[in-house]
């Protein structure tokens, strides 16, 4: 992992169970304080969110190699409102392939009964294929 540039990093928790974790700061827009933070997001920060302080919940300190431990890893781990704009690079390809239960399960609960192949999937065949 690369390092993190300096700044104050913490752990915020905000109103809607959300939790963000990142590098952050106060800043004034429309006439309001408001807390920046740049959510981490496997090792990198992202564009910066604003949130206003009466939403925030709990805001814990830390250091900048704790809240890279404790940051994210994959893309479900974000709120909403930080994974809509994540960039495309940030996103898994299509190269990523699917996990081992995927094929297994579909094969053992559709097996074709055209063939006994128990590998052969009712998706595969074009007489058993519903549609």
């Amino acid at each position: 992992m690369s390092a993190l540039p300096e700044g104050d990093y913490a752990i915020v928790e905000i109103l809607g169970h959300r939790t963000i974790i990142g590098r952050v700061e106060e800043v004034e827009r429309f006439g309001t304080k408001l807390m920046s933070i740049e959510p981490l997001f496997n090792g990198g920060l992202l564009q910066a969110v604003l949130i206003g302080g009466s939403s925030i919940y709990q805001f814990t300190p830390c250091s900048a190699d704790v809240a890279a431990e404790r940051s994210p890893k994959e893309e479900w781990q974000l709120p909403a409102s930080v994974r809509a704009v994540l960039p495309p690079i940030a996103l898994a390809g299509p190269e990523t392939p699917l996990p081992d239960f995927v094929h297994s399960s579909a094969a053992a609960v559709n097996p074709c009964p055209h063939r006994h192949d128990p590998a052969h999937d009712i998706w595969e065949c074009v007489e058993c294929r519903p549609f």
